[in-house]
């Protein structure tokens, strides 16, 4: 009788223990499923997905005060502007003297730097001085200009000017009358540019016609 009580008593405690410990295990999981043990759905507990990155590269910023501006557009939409052209160069040559001289027959004549004979056209204008010799004209008589330096001989100053060209060029004037050279005359010194046309004449010093030597059939000038 002993025996069998003693075997009781430690079954009852064993159920005991047995229910004790399916307790816990029950307020565990009831713990767990209201919440209450701070534990929250697998679900929530994953991170967020990042959406992909549209492009695998980004462009650089530009910075408006350190970029280079864009040349301006030229006529005709090409983006560049177009180098001007350079100036044309005046038509005539420079000469840096004149020279009063004597020469045979044709008497005292003006002769520039190299000793090439000076010539004025009546078509011209003294006062004021006004050229009218251009294109083919001034080809074949070529303005005399103003060269860097310039210095007069045998030649009052006051009769000494120049005359703006269209061009621009600066043409040297006696007593109003421009100056030029006759392309004809071969070398310095002649003088075949004489009554040509009955309006180009040699030029004195003072401005006037040199009249000494007329070519045969050359009409004398009225004035």
């Amino acid at each position: 009788m002993i025996g069998s009580g003693v075997a009781l008593r430690r079954s009852y405690a064993v159920v005991v223990l047995l229910a004790a410990i399916a307790l816990a295990a029950w307020l565990i999981h009831t713990r767990l499923d209201d919440g209450s043990g701070n534990a929250s759905p697998a679900s929530n507990n994953a991170p967020a997905a990042q959406a992909p990155a549209q492009n695998a590269t980004t462009a650089p910023a530009t910075n408006p005060a350190t970029e280079p501006a864009a040349p301006p557009a030229a006529p005709g939409g090409t983006g560049t502007t177009a180098p001007a052209a350079p100036a044309a160069e005046p038509v005539g040559y420079k000469t840096t003297k004149l020279v009063a001289k004597e020469i045979p027959k044709m008497g005292t004549v003006v002769q520039d730097d190299k000793g090439w004979t000076m010539y004025r056209f009546d078509q011209d204008v003294a006062n004021p001085p006004t050229t009218n010799c251009d294109g083919d004209c001034a080809t074949k008589w070529p303005p005399v200009l103003k060269g860097e330096g310039f210095t007069a001989t045998g030649i009052d100053a006051s009769k000494l000017g120049t005359v703006k060209r269209k061009d621009g060029g600066e043409q040297l004037t006696i007593g109003g009358w421009p100056l030029y050279r006759f392309a004809a005359d071969e070398t310095a010194g002649k003088w075949k540019g004489q009554a040509v046309g009955n309006v180009w004449y040699v030029i004195a010093p003072t401005g006037a016609r040199n009249l000494s030597c007329l070519p045969a059939g050359a009409v004398p000038p009225s004035q």
